[in-house]
């Protein structure tokens, strides 16, 4: 083996390593994780006070705009506290859990 090669792969350790990127924070990530986490957990998949596993719903955005925005049985209407579009993005967050 030659020297340049030799000393080439002695100093490849001591090389920066390029900083991975953490995956970017969708528009309704955050507002599911405030409003909906508690009982669907972090992975749509809690299912506490009786909420359904969002990875297995059968729900299209129209159907999970209109159960976000006006409740059903113990969950809660958020028409009232998030705006339209915030709403909007909840579902759009909600649909990338399958």
């Amino acid at each position: 083996m030659n020297l340049r090669l030799t000393a080439l792969l002695l100093l490849l350790p001591l090389l920066p390593r390029p900083v991975r990127a953490k995956p970017p924070v969708l528009a309704g990530q955050l507002l599911f994780q405030k409003n909906c986490a508690r009982c669907h957990g972090a992975n749509g998949k809690l299912g506490l006070n009786g909420a359904h596993d969002l990875t297995k719903s059968n729900l299209n955005a129209f159907g999970r705009t209109y159960l976000v925005t006006k409740g059903l049985g113990k969950m809660p209407a958020f028409g009232k506290t998030l705006t339209p579009a915030q709403v909007q993005q909840v579902v759009a967050y909600s649909l990338t859990l399958r």
